[in-house]
């Protein structure tokens, strides 16, 4: 059971990860794109979503 739980939480992290960078690169495009002024609010909206 041990395994599997373990093995879970690895998807689970993977999948975060995968989302995080995700969002990282929507908030580069949105800079390049003139919509948001700075990396800075970028980050402020992941630390708000994911409670860093």
């Amino acid at each position: 059971m041990a395994v599997a739980l373990k093995e879970n939480y690895r998807r689970a992290l993977d999948e975060q990860k995968k989302e995080v960078r995700e969002l990282v690169l929507a908030g580069l495009e949105q800079i390049k794109d003139g919509k948001v002024k700075d990396f800075n609010t970028v980050c402020d909206r992941l630390e708000k979503k994911y409670g860093g």
